[in-house]
């Protein structure tokens, strides 16, 4: 808007093109919502000078300029109707708001626009150049003014909208520090609505992601399909990671960590959602850990994949003791762990599953009473064969075996005190005595045991385990 250069009694379009005939530069100043409204004056059909004086300046071939104000992007130059399309063409410049000044100055500099040097004002090439420099002058003020008005908005505006920016960096925020991840991405998703530029909101919104895709689950309404769900989750998550990546640029552990999370979202891909089929999760996570061989998420990622598809035991272990050994993202890693031991599926995952739920209860890691459940099943007599038990009960030393039986018990213990779960675990303790070598107590628990089990009418697996325990002590 000219508020100065323009008479009363002058005609807005005459004045427009005899002011663009004396430019040899054209600075086009766009900010975030720049495009919109343009469509929004064609659609009314309002007439635009802002267009007129662009479409007089292209067609005088003058040195053109779009620079891009407020955080917006070379999005606002894709689209453009007529003449205006050829904008797209020519290369753009960036005013932000954190380095306005640094970025005019640079801005001045690539134009040629150099201030005179004192006292050579009476040269008459010095006169020459004093125009344009006292014209950059007075364009980097008008410029300063444009990006309070176009796309920020007045100066009270700006502070309501950075002040509301900022609210949402916060909320964002507290969503991601109580686990809620798919709510931060969405909070991050629509700051940068607002605020395309803001690289702190982008960053975090690549951490959301991730987080987001660790903790994936769907909840599918009544009738709904859970793979279309799936689906749509994962097509919100996978191109901010894709494009976190690229930022990241190799940069350890980051990129690492977003590439092994994009191997993942593949394998949730194909397992939840059921459209993708290849190689793409192994590739991504073995490349995770070529580019950073101590990945924990590469590592505990791998080792789930391996033991849900039929991989090598002995190997997805190994991930999974890589991870472990990586000593980041901890309860993580073990929820993957537990995840896939917790059903074993051969005598080395039995026994891992117990010894890794020893070095839990060693180390003071929470585990909640669902996986304790879980866990506490391997020792069940009356569903375990003989041999699964033995495993189960020899895993780990005897006295650590009884003390990490007894810690997995506890939530069940307080929830069930009845008989049934006290002969259980008698039945466990003399076991493990015996394992131990405590042949005469071992023997007399299973002798009492026998007698309480033939009182109370047991005649099942635990009844045939006690009695074979005690033929086979007397025997010795």
């Amino acid at each position: 808007m000219d508020v100065e250069d323009i008479a009363p009694g002058q005609l807005f379009e005459r004045k427009i093109d005899e002011t663009i005939a004396q430019c040899d530069i054209a600075l086009i100043v766009i900010g975030p919502r720049w495009a919109e409204i343009l469509r929004e004056r064609a659609q009314h059909e309002q007439i635009d000078y802002v267009r007129r004086e662009i479409e007089a300046a292209l067609s005088r071939q003058i040195s053109i300029v779009p620079v891009l104000v407020g955080g917006a992007t070379m999005a606002e130059l894709t689209g453009l109707p007529g003449e205006l399309s050829a904008l797209s063409q020519y290369e753009v410049a960036e005013l932000r708001d954190g380095t306005f000044s640094d970025d005019c100055a640079r801005l001045a500099r690539s134009l040629h626009l150099q201030p005179v040097a004192a006292g050579t004002a009476q040269n008459g090439r010095a006169k020459r150049a004093l125009k344009p420099v006292l014209g950059s002058a007075l364009l980097l003020a008008l410029l300063a003014a444009a990006s309070w008005w176009l796309g920020i908005g007045p100066l009270g505006e700006y502070r309501v909208r950075q002040a509301a920016i900022a609210q949402m960096l916060a909320t964002g925020k507290t969503q991601a520090d109580r686990g809620e991840y798919e709510s931060a991405f969405k909070t991050y998703r629509d700051l940068l609505r607002t605020d395309p530029g803001n690289r702190t909101a982008i960053e975090r919104q690549v951490d959301a992601a991730m987080g987001w895709i660790e903790d994936f689950h769907v909840v599918a309404p009544e009738g709904g399909s859970s793979e279309k769900l799936a689906g749509s989750m994962i097509d919100e998550i996978m191109p901010v990671l894709d494009a976190g990546l690229a930022r990241a640029n190799g940069q350890l552990p980051r990129a690492a960590d977003i590439l092994a999370h994009i191997g993942w979202g593949h394998w949730l891909n194909q397992k939840l959602a059921e459209r993708e089929f290849g190689p793409a999760a192994e590739r991504d996570l073995r490349h995770a850990l070529q580019m950073d061989a101590s990945n924990v998420f590469a590592h505990a990622m791998l080792g789930n994949w391996m033991m849900q598809t039929g991989g090598e035991t002995a190997e997805a272990l190994m991930h999974f003791q890589k991870a472990v050994e990586s000593n980041r993202a901890r309860p993580f890693v073990r929820r993957l762990e537990l995840g896939v031991l917790v059903y074993p599926r051969d005598p080395e995952t039995r026994v891992a599953l117990i010894r890794t739920a020893n070095e839990m209860r060693r180390n003071g890691e929470p585990i909640d009473d669902r996986e304790r459940s879980r866990i506490v099943t391997a020792y069940d007599p009356t569903v375990n064969s003989a041999e699964e038990l033995s495993e189960t009960l020899s895993a780990v030393p005897p006295d650590e075996a009884w003390a990490t039986y007894l810690w997995l018990d506890t939530g069940s213990r307080e929830r069930d005190a009845s008989d049934h779960r006290r002969l259980w675990r008698d039945f466990v303790h003399a076991s493990i005595m015996e394992i131990g070598h405590d042949r005469d107590n071992a023997l007399r628990a299973f002798e009492t045991l026998r007698v309480e089990l033939k009182q109370r009418g047991y005649d099942g697996r635990i009844a045939t385990y006690v009695d074979d325990a005690v033929k086979r002590l007397s025997a010795r």
